[in-house]
């Protein structure tokens, strides 16, 4: 009884937060926008799902709307059911030399489990090294294209919100990512550095800082940017 009243406490006082991120990088990232922001742009690269884990719930919910991306059917058909007023998309990315040199379809590596009943898998990987490594034994065809394909035949412009997670290609995909197109206030991509030391010095790092962007925030494996002034 004295939890739920302390809990009925932490509701009632408007104090309490709650967060859609696995580790909770939507709360950092939508600190970067004005709250009165409700008609925003976002592309989500690995979307995962519509609510779980998703770094673009929130901006959902608040009336923005954008594209998500995933190799795995069954996430394009939860986030046609419960957010169709976003552009679903349902293709992996590849680097831009495979898929000119003619790939227009890979395999999906997965563990043999989903995560959920809706057969969503985080892990999931089209990148063969990083399959093998997890030990995926289940695979799937799916369809495939470069980011600059993507985004010119989906028609892409300007976004206020990138995120990529994509299990073993962020860092090539980020790399041929032409800003100019979709000039993003605001980047969240995985990086696996090992620390702190090495994370203000890695590849994806030193790349945004290229490309004018400033480390603001860390949760988990996610690094977060944001446009400098």
């Amino acid at each position: 009884m004295v939890a739920i009243h302390r809990l009925a406490n932490a509701l009632f006082s408007g104090s309490l937060k709650g967060h859609f991120g696995q580790w909770a990088e939507d709360v950092l990232i939508r600190k970067l926008f004005s709250k009165s922001k409700k008609d925003g742009i976002y592309l989500d690269i690995g979307a995962y799902h519509p609510f779980i884990h998703s770094n673009t719930a929130y901006f959902w919910m608040k009336g923005w709307r954008g594209f998500n991306i995933d190799a795995n059917p069954n996430t394009i058909k939860l986030f046609e059911k419960y957010r169709p007023t976003d552009n679903n998309i349902w293709t992996a990315i590849v680097p831009s030399a495979e898929y000119e040199s003619g790939t227009k379809q890979v395999s999906l590596l997965m563990p043999s489990k989903a995560d959920h009943a809706s057969g969503v898998v985080a892990a999931g990987t089209v990148v063969q090294s990083v399959g093998n490594e997890r030990g995926f034994s289940s695979t799937q065809q799916v369809p495939a294209t470069s980011i600059a394909a993507l985004i010119r035949d989906k028609g892409i412009g300007q976004v206020d919100y990138l995120n990529i997670d994509i299990e073993g290609y962020d860092e090539v995909i980020l790399s041929e990512l032409d800003f100019t197109l979709i000039n993003p206030e605001v980047v969240s991509v995985e990086d696996y550095s090992e620390n702190f030391v090495h994370l203000v010095d890695s590849n994806i790092t030193l790349l945004m800082k290229q490309r004018k962007y400033e480390l603001v925030g860390r949760a988990g494996p996610t690094s977060i940017f944001i446009k400098q002034k």
